[in-house]
């Protein structure tokens, strides 16, 4: 006996003929339209290239601030190098004290000329064997001066010593740093290296002079105002290292600048 159709169901069998009774290939509930891969290959290339975008940009960012990093590496490697020439100069110029001043211009890799380039300097210094100054100048009080100087003295022809002045740091004010107070050199203690002492002190040498026996003097300008005058107080700090670079003595002495300035010129006035 034959099963009563059913009404409103479909065999898999007719699914397929369905498909095929309207010119179309057979129904399949698993195929993948080509309009749909289409789709589909569209959003996966167009992912792919958003992603390689954003991989390019984010190289790019990465190169950029690799080279930023760079430049500021390469920029304060200079900064340091040439920061305060002449102190440097002289450092190297006093380990060959005692050479040939040939060899000790090679060895500092400068070039030591008879006189400066400025009338003043010539005119306060007139013992110097050889000089070499800063290219760049500045004004003291006025007065245009290297920034820097290095007087060598010899003997036939060896370097004898050596002595740096540092004509910058009186450019603001010719009495030295400006501080807030007194400075206690007596508060150091004997036997410190040079960069310990210039700590506590918080100043740059004004004149540094190296000497045979490779002793060394470095002296220090600062200046106050005094709390309870008002006025401007100077004082002159002088330290001395021995050829070990240990600390052997350090001294200040206050400097009335003002009273050579308004003395007269007569003894007897």
């Amino acid at each position: 006996m034959a099963e009563p159709e059913k009404k409103g169901e479909f065999s898999m069998d007719d699914y397929f003929k369905e498909g095929l009774s309207d010119g179309k290939e057979p129904n399949n509930p698993f195929e993948i339209t080509e309009t749909d891969a289409k789709k589909q290959k569209s959003k996966s290339s167009s992912r792919s290239g958003s992603k390689r975008g954003m991989q390019f940009k984010r190289i790019l960012i990465a190169a950029a601030i690799a080279v930023v990093l760079l430049l500021a590496l390469v920029i304060f490697i200079m900064i340091k190098l040439r920061q305060n020439d002449g102190a440097r100069y002289a450092q190297k110029l006093s380990e060959n004290i005692g050479s040939q001043v040939s060899v000790a211009q090679k060895n500092a890799d400068i070039t030591l000329n008879p006189e400066s380039a400025y009338p003043t300097l010539n005119q306060l210094f007139a013992s110097y064997q050889g000089i070499a100054e800063s290219r760049k100048s500045c004004r003291v009080q006025g007065v245009k001066l290297p920034e820097w100087a290095i007087f060598c003295n010899t003997d036939v022809d060896d370097l004898t010593n050596v002595t740096y002045y540092n004509y910058e740091l009186l450019e603001k004010n010719v009495f030295g740093t400006e501080r807030k107070s007194y400075l206690d050199p007596n508060l150091v203690t004997v036997g410190a290296a040079a960069d310990q002492v210039e700590a506590y002190l918080d100043l740059e040498p004004y004149r540094i002079q190296y000497l045979q026996g490779k002793t060394a003097l470095r002296e220090y300008r600062y200046c106050y105002q005094d709390a309870e005058t008002g006025d401007t107080v100077a004082y002159i700090i002088t330290a001395i290292w021995d050829e070990n670079g240990a600390l052997t003595s350090i001294s200040d002495s206050r400097k009335n600048y003002i009273a050579t300035l308004l003395a007269s010129p007569d003894p007897s006035l």
